[in-house]
């Protein structure tokens, strides 16, 4: 452990560690980064006070796109979304991220600046990787390098996808998508159908699905007159699955 232990006493020089009154992460934060998960409990204490936790209020950005990277994130609470703007000031949402999940990998890779904006969706706590922390580990840690690749590899996949979806598939498609996934992951049954908690606001949606929240929330009513879908104050109800599969 010299190379942690080295790195540990040089990083302190390159990381703000002031938390403003916020939680220091632990080791249980560090195996809980799915990355690490292969790193000991020792070595996790070793890594802990590098890492510096932050607290963000609904709609607070903690990054901006193009701006110098300062390493990766980890969501310990909350729901954040990754976004990129278009000059005229369009937002197209990349990824919602949620507790347990992480997101700015790439510049550990390849130092680059932040490639997408990030901002809470709601209260939300995250726990800062810095760069030369992170490529420390992927340097000593063969299995911390895979699992990261891994990760980059799944991300790549979806954003093929992302872009397939908004290149070729219309409005309603993509929003029946969204639902029948939300209700597959998250949704709840009940004696009207499957319920699904209205989580994002109608911008959000509108820039998840690559349109406008006019258009959104007309093709929601479509969905609706055709009784596929009940939208509630608080929630969607799906009648049927199988149904909404036929969307898209």
């Amino acid at each position: 452990m010299d190379h942690i232990e080295h790195s540990r006493t040089m990083l302190r020089r390159r990381v703000t560690t002031a938390q403003n009154g916020r939680m220091q992460p632990t080791a249980e934060d560090v195996r809980a980064i799915p990355h690490f998960t292969p790193l000991t409990t020792r070595e996790a204490e070793l890594v802990a006070p590098l890492l510096r936790s932050v607290r963000l209020d609904e709609r607070q950005r903690l990054i901006a796109e193009g701006e110098p990277c300062e390493g990766f994130y980890f969501v310990r609470r909350g729901r954040l979304r990754l976004f990129r703007t278009a000059p005229d000031g369009r937002e197209q949402t990349l990824r919602i991220v949620a507790a347990g999940e992480t997101f700015g990998e790439v510049p550990v890779f390849d130092g680059g600046p932040n490639a997408a904006s990030a901002e809470a969706i709601e209260p939300a706590d995250v726990v800062l990787v810095p760069l030369a922390v992170a490529q420390v580990l992927v340097e000593r840690y063969p299995e911390v390098a895979r699992r990261l690749l891994r990760h980059l590899a799944a991300r790549l996949r979806a954003f093929n996808e992302l872009v397939e979806q908004l290149s070729l598939q219309t409005v309603q498609q993509r929003l029946a998508r969204y639902l029948y996934f939300a209700a597959k992951e998250t949704g709840v049954e009940t004696a009207g159908g499957i319920a699904v908690e209205r989580r994002l606001s109608g911008q959000d949606l509108a820039s998840l699905v690559g349109s406008v929240r006019e258009v959104v929330a007309r093709t929601l009513k479509g969905l609706e007159d055709e009784g596929v879908i009940v939208i509630e104050r608080q929630r969607y109800l799906i009648r049927s699955l199988e149904e909404l599969r036929r969307y898209f």
